[in-house]
């Protein structure tokens, strides 16, 4: 944000020399890879069937926390839109701006429990099994919404096809792939068994799966965190590439991205009455989520600490809430 347009970059002179127009045209490549690279990562560290059976308390604490929220806070924006005055651009984004508030994104929770060094205590699995029990249902729901949108027809079934082909690349990467790589790496003994030109292979495999969620109509994170969720966990290829990944991914394309979007944002867009209008939508989601999780998870005798800690984890913001925000912006 130093070099954009809210501080140096607001003078075009200095943003033309500090960082040309084909200058940045490289960086988005390399943020691009970045985001590509960090939610596959994401995939690689976590089981999938922890997502699919979560638990009984998991399962209620992430329902609640989604649906509750989103239903109160899309009820909020649609009763700001037509009470308050506000400008044309804002009216149209205030649903878009309560739905991203009301995510829980597990790539947000796990990377901030394993931050803590809390991930494996009681709060930390039920906070990461609620997350991805949440993010389950509502990573499904916008998939199904992009094959709709997707579809140039008012038609029932116009859907069809782009959701279909969702299904499908879903199914090719749990039903056939994962169990090739597990079966082709079961009897290698550690990390070190797994060669470079596997890595090239599997770092392959993230960018091609990008391209086929652009061609059916999903974001090009959706593929590399699927083929992420694919490999199995652990060593020998798991441990490989998150370890390759720590150096490569994370170390230089994932801060790529995260500069990127600091040159692109100027606080000088915002004026003062968007910034009060935001501030309430995002104010009562961070409260109706709290109480959204609190109550559940006391119901559950959990105790009122670690009920109180774990409403604050999922109401953690983070990259998933930035990629949706620059995916809503470049779509406009």
């Amino acid at each position: 944000m130093i070099f954009g347009p809210s501080i140096l970059g607001h003078s075009q002179d200095v943003a033309d020399t500090v960082f040309p127009i084909h200058s940045r045209a490289i960086m988005d490549v390399f943020s691009g890879f970045g985001i590509m690279f960090f939610f596959f990562e994401v995939g690689v560290k976590i089981d999938p069937y922890l997502m699919v059976c979560p638990g009984r308390m998991a399962a209620v604490i992430g329902a609640s926390a989604l649906i509750i929220t989103t239903g109160l806070s899309i009820g909020l924006a649609v009763f700001l839109k037509t009470s308050v005055t506000m400008s044309t651009s804002l009216q149209n984004s205030l649903i878009l701006v309560a739905s991203s508030q009301s995510l829980t994104a597990f790539p947000v929770i796990s990377t901030l429990l394993d931050e803590l060094k809390i991930i494996n205590t009681d709060v930390g699995r039920i906070a990461l099994s609620s997350s991805m029990f949440s993010f389950l249902i509502g990573f499904s729901t916008t998939s199904i919404l992009f094959s709709i949108k997707q579809a140039n027809s008012h038609h029932i079934y116009s859907f069809l096809p782009p959701f279909l082909s969702v299904v499908a690349f879903v199914a090719t990467n749990f039903l056939i792939l994962r169990p090739k790589l597990k079966k082709m790496f079961t009897q290698a003994m550690g990390p070190k068994c797994i060669d470079e030109k596997t890595i090239a292979f599997i770092f392959i495999l993230v960018m091609v799966s990008a391209f086929i969620s652009e061609v059916i109509g999903q974001h090009y994170i959706f593929g590399p965190l699927l083929l992420g969720l694919a490999v199995p966990d652990g060593p020998p290829l798991g441990a490989a590439i998150s370890s390759k990944l720590a150096s490569l991914g994370l170390a230089f394309f994932y801060p790529a991205y995260c500069a990127v979007t600091g040159l692109q944002t100027n606080v000088f867009d915002v004026d003062l009455e968007t910034y009060y209008i935001i501030g309430i939508i995002i104010i009562f989601t961070f409260v109706v989520k709290f109480i959204a999780v609190i109550l559940p998870a006391l119901c559950f005798n959990l105790p009122i600490k670690e009920a109180v800690v774990l409403a604050l984890i999922l109401n953690a913001r983070g990259i998933v809430e930035l990629t949706f925000v620059n995916l809503w912006k470049d779509g406009k």
